[in-house]
């Protein structure tokens, strides 16, 4: 066995993504290195300059809170700015050309094909591995789909979407009472820690996990 097939088995929670999870502390350390290490490369740098920081990845940075790396970063990417866009040049770029794309959004593609990949395999080809996830493991629904993208067998995949469903299904029906407790006759009653948790898990399989 892999590295990477012990860090998915022992990060499995129930009402947690596996892949955002694993993804997310992949992107927390690349953030951190680039910090406190790789700010100062030159090639790094460039590339940023041409490709820019989304919005997401942007926010993310600055939740890091690195002042100087920051005034470093933005030094270059202000001045591109001004350097580009000038009248007597502008447009600059051709329809058909190529888009450069934020680096940070590279490698958080990067990791997930790595993470959904190593899904895929470890469901299909190791039984511990799909019995710890049926058991207490969970996946949002965009993962799902690029994990199946990388299934070629429709039996694997029927599998997956069985241990899935039936999750989805204990969601639905805490869900169903939670609504039932919203009806007049019913408002004397609490929520319970599953109902609260599955309001939870409902959100995470539709928008991801952010943890």
């Amino acid at each position: 066995m892999d590295i990477v097939y012990f860090e998915m088995v022992e990060n499995l929670k129930e009402d947690r993504c596996i892949i955002c999870h694993l993804k997310n502390k992949a992107m927390n350390k690349f953030f951190d290195d680039f910090l406190y290490e790789s700010v100062n490369d030159y090639n790094l740098r460039d590339r940023i300059r041409k490709g820019g920081i989304c919005p997401e990845h942007a926010r993310k940075l600055e939740s890091f809170g690195d002042v100087l790396a920051h005034a470093i970063i933005y030094s270059d990417l202000l001045n591109s700015f001004k350097n580009n866009h000038r009248v007597d040049i502008l447009p600059r770029k051709k329809k058909n050309q190529e888009q450069n794309i934020c680096v940070f959004c590279e490698k958080e593609q990067s990791f997930e094909d790595t993470y959904t990949r190593a899904f895929s395999h470890y469901f299909k080809t190791q039984p511990k591995f799909k019995a710890a996830f049926a058991e207490k493991g969970f996946i949002c629904q965009r993962h799902l789909d690029q994990v199946l993208d990388k299934m070629t067998s429709s039996s694997t995949k029927n599998e997956l979407l069985s241990i899935v469903k039936r999750k989805i299904d204990e969601i639905i029906t805490h869900l169903e009472k939670i609504k039932e407790k919203n009806d007049y006759r019913n408002i004397h009653e609490n929520y319970t820690p599953e109902e609260v948790k599955s309001w939870h898990m409902a959100v995470r399989f539709v928008a991801g996990s952010e943890d």
